[in-house]
Parts: structure tokens; C-alpha cells; sequence
């Protein structure tokens, strides 16, 4: 099966996420808007879109966003199943037509999160180790979409993972990464992050340490379940 995969920038890849997907028959086709102003023509049984350093309004400076919300769309009027990452889950709510905005407190590193509701529908909720930690690294959250279902939350940022329909997935963390991944975002360090998280690499050495294992284990529990999604047209 063609899976339509979003990448904004070189620094997020799919990364475990995708060798999931991949070793369970997808065949991941990458739009990287930084080097093809349009994403590679094929039949697609489901779109995947990831995170970036932007925010989703910034139709001007990057175009791709707004093709991105057509995507989103055209894909959800055709019943293909979605899946958004950290940025892609604020497209999907922009696309759903939520405001996305900066956060009162930003996300760095892994934290915890809990399932919204105690008796859940979803197999990859129904079982959550008890200190279950994701990788975060947004500004930015969203108002939840009129037609969404809350899924996971914490303390920090309410709207973590929602589902729409049967088929539409928004996950505000980065259930992707791998340890190479997230120390590579270090490089996307700012003055701001400098003053404000002055530990900042020592942190997430210890966490990648720690929670990397229970991360990757998480992603492909999550990818078991959304594949299945995909309409049996497009396993052919």
C-alpha cells in the first residue's frame, strides 16, 4: 500500500513510526516540501503528516501548509485514514477548522501523558504503562475540533491525542522518534531555549536513556491499529 507521508523539514523523519508501518507492508512515499514544491503523484490508501518547526498559519512563508489543509481534507472527503504529528496534529485541527495558537508553556523533552477517558475504545489505550513518557517539543496547542474525541492528555498542554471519526489521528507529541532523532533536534536551539532550558542536552540524554524503549514500543502499537485503517483497496 502508498502511504502519502508530509515531512516539513529534514529534522523530523518518520523514523520508528515508519519502519512499523513499513514492516507491515506500507511503502512510504515523503513529500519534503523543502526540496519539491509538490508532493510525488501516486494512488494513496492513507496520509501521514509530521511535525516542523513552523507554525501551522504560516501559509506565506511556507506554502506547503496550505496544500497540506487541502490534503488533509481531500484525503478525510475520500474515508482514507490520517495521522498528524505535532504540527500535523494542529494542521488537522486547522483543517477541521480549530484555532492554533501559542501555548501558555512550552514542551521540551518527554513528559507524561494519561488516557483522557478511563475505558477506552482505542487497543493501543486500553493497556498504557503507568508512567508512560513522550517525546514533546511544541510552542504551539490547538482548540480541540468540534468533531473530535479527546484521547490523551497531562498537565501541561490539555489536547494531546484526539481521534475524528474511526480514522483521523492527531498526536501532539512525537511518537516517531528515535534517540538519534531527538538529539538531533538539539541543533534547533535558540537563545530563548539557551536562557530558559539551560540543561536542556543533559536532559534529554537521561530521558532518551530512559523512555526510548517504552516510545518505540508505543509507535508500534499505534501504527498495528491505524494500518488496519487503511481500506483493503490499497493493501492490494
Amino acid at each position: 500500500m502508498n502511504l502519502l507521508v508530509i515531512q516539513s523539514t529534514a529534522l523530523d523523519p518518520i523514523g520508528v513510526l515508519g519502519e512499523c508501518l513499513v514492516s507491515r507492508g506500507a511503502r512510504l512515499l515523503t513529500w519534503l516540501p523543502e526540496q519539491d514544491s509538490t508532493p510525488p503523484q501516486a494512488d494513496y490508501g492513507g496520509l501521514i503528516v509530521l511535525g516542523g518547526p513552523m507554525n501551522a498559519h504560516e501559509d506565506e512563508k511556507f506554502p506547503h501548509l496550505r496544500q497540506t489543509v487541502a490534503l488533509i481534507r481531500q484525503f478525510h472527503r475520500d474515508g482514507k485514514p490520517i495521522m498528524g504529528v505535532c504540527l500535523g496534529a494542529q494542521l488537522i485541527a486547522r483543517a477541521f477548522g480549530s484555532k492554533v495558537y501559542r501555548h501558555s508553556v512550552p514542551e521540551l523533552g518527554f513528559s507524561a501523558l494519561v488516557a483522557a477517558d478511563p475505558n477506552p475504545q482505542e487497543p493501543w489505550l486500553k493497556n498504557l504503562p503507568p508512567n508512560l513518557h513522550l517525546m514533546q517539543w511544541h510552542f504551539d496547542t490547538f482548540d480541540l475540533p468540534e468533531q473530535a474525541h479527546l484521547l490523551m492528555t497531562n498537565a501541561i498542554c490539555a489536547n494531546q491525542a484526539y481521534r475524528i471519526g474511526n480514522n483521523v489521528y492527531g498526536f501532539q507529541f512525537h511518537l516517531e522518534v528515535t534517540p538519534e532523532i531527538v538529539l538531533s533536534w538539539l541543533a534547533m536551539k535558540n537563545a530563548w531555549i539557551e536562557a530558559n532550558y539551560p540543561h536542556l542536552e543533559r536532559a534529554l540524554r537521561e530521558q532518551v536513556a530512559t523512555y526510548s524503549q517504552q516510545s518505540a514500543a508505543f509507535a508500534a502499537q499505534v501504527a498495528d491499529a491505524w494500518i488496519q485503517l487503511v481500506p483493503t483497496a490499497a493493501l492490494i
